[in-house]
């Protein structure tokens, strides 16, 4: 038996303005998500839009099968569901992963290292992995109908592995609500006054004899979201499909958690998860530069605190004017600064949850992401003077300690030594997360660019 938690997320209100976006994460990978382009290759494709774009597919759908819908902006046009497990199921199942250079932030497996599949050609995919994930197309077939999948893919270019689908929610039948007709069969109207104060004639809704208003049932096909949720359940729709997905996957040969019954705990969208894990990442430099900034501050209360009789570095400092020493002195004081680095970094977070926050949006609520591209260039510019700061500061700082070293006496040199150690230590630190600051600002690029 392979052992792992169930994971199956529904989201129900892509509009067609959503549809481009979609089309894009899953033909060309571009998105929120981590990407490896070396991993793309071993993506598997299900089912695959034929059209130029998510939108035109879909539309030609609804057009040849004739499905009524309604066409406004507000109508749910597409529904998505992701179905995997953590990595600790995938590796029961044989697959290999390794260290992404990355923590969890947040949750269960927080300070955690976050592991990637170590996939470097199809014999990395073992038959047990597809096969599950051949399960669970399957399952879906089942649940929404063959010829109401969009677009099917599992993606192995993530940090987990996952089967990522779109569908139509369309139904057979609807109930629709009954008008008075005359004998005629023309529907009687009734002049009301609109919310603006103009007048205006509508149908007169048909009602029973407890003046309940009366339906029909119609036969057909119709995308109609709320219906097609409504059959499988309404309000309990998505516990009974984890119940019978957790049925039908278990006799498959697996054993995966279900998760607590009842539970009220709500999905992430992917979106969701990773604004809250760079909220965490910000918390935890902002801790960070509190730390630096304790201890620059003792640092440099020590190196002042040092009598200028004692160190006497103008008169000893051979082959260096007073100018050049002064200036360097000036730079190695002025250390405190190298936290401007670490505060762009939260900065460029801060954009990047905004952005993160922005675009969830725009998937869940449909508002559009509006941005200035000046805006992200302005930050790039930023970014390569902070570069250029530390790059200057740290040719400064190797000048003092080798002057240093020539002339000083044991002494001062260990408070000294400290002070150039403990700077040193700082512009290492802010090396260590320029790739982080290179890949937020990869993505801020990215997301102007939608």
């Amino acid at each position: 038996m392979y052992e792992g938690k169930q994971v199956v997320r529904f989201v129900n209100t892509y509009k067609s303005k959503d549809l481009y976006n979609l089309g894009n994460e899953m033909n060309k990978r571009k998105g929120t998500g981590n990407y490896d382009d070396e991993r793309t290759k071993y993506n598997i494709h299900y089912k695959d839009i034929n059209e130029k774009n998510l939108y035109q597919e879909v539309k030609n759908i609804l057009d040849s099968r004739n499905i009524e819908y309604l066409h406004k902006n507000k109508t749910n046009m597409l529904n998505g569901v992701t179905f995997t497990s953590g990595p600790e199921f995938f590796q029961t199942l044989g697959m290999s992963f390794k260290k992404s250079g990355r923590t969890y932030q947040s949750g269960d497996k927080e300070g955690q290292d976050i592991l990637v599949p170590d996939i470097k050609s199809k014999n990395d995919i073992l038959k047990e992995v597809t096969n599950y994930f051949d399960s669970c197309m399957e399952y879906l077939k089942s649940l929404v109908g063959e010829e109401n999948i969009v677009m099917a893919h599992v993606h192995f270019d993530e940090d987990t592995p996952h089967l990522q689908a779109y569908f139509l929610p369309v139904v057979n039948e609807v109930n629709r609500k009954c008008y008075k007709r005359d004998t005629n069969g023309e529907l009687v109207k009734e002049k009301t006054i609109s919310s603006n104060g103009t007048e205006k004639e509508v149908p007169i809704l048909l009602r029973d004899d407890n003046n309940n208003i009366v339906y029909e049932t119609v036969k057909g096909n119709f995308l109609k979201n709320d219906q097609f949720w409504k059959d499988l359940g309404g309000r309990n729709s998505f516990a009974n499909i984890q119940d019978s997905f957790n049925k039908f996957i278990n006799d498959k040969g697996y054993k995966l958690d279900r998760g607590k019954v009842g539970s009220n705990k709500e999905h992430q969208t992917k979106l969701e998860y990773q604004v809250g894990e760079l909220k965490n990442e910000i918390n935890s430099l902002w801790k960070d530069i509190d730390s630096y900034k304790d201890k620059l501050k003792k640092s440099k209360e020590t190196f002042q605190n040092i009598s200028k009789e004692e160190l006497n570095i103008k008169k000893n400092l051979v082959g260096y004017s007073a100018k050049e020493v002064e200036k360097l002195i000036d730079y190695s004081n002025n250390l405190k600064r190298i936290n401007d680095i670490n505060k762009y970094e939260l900065e460029s977070k801060d954009t990047k949850i905004f952005s993160l926050s922005r675009e969830n949006d725009f998937y869940k609520n449909n508002k559009e992401l509006i941005c200035v591209r000046r805006h992200s260039h302005e930050k790039d510019t930023e970014l390569r003077n902070k570069e250029t700061e530390v790059e200057y500061l740290n040719k400064a700082l190797n000048t003092i300690t080798k002057a240093l070293d020539i002339k000083l006496n044991r002494k001062p040199m260990l408070y000294i030594n400290d002070y150039v150690n403990l700077s040193k230590e700082i512009i290492n630190a802010n090396k260590n997360i320029k790739k982080e600051m290179d890949e937020a600002s990869e993505e801020f690029y990215k997301l102007f660019e939608k």
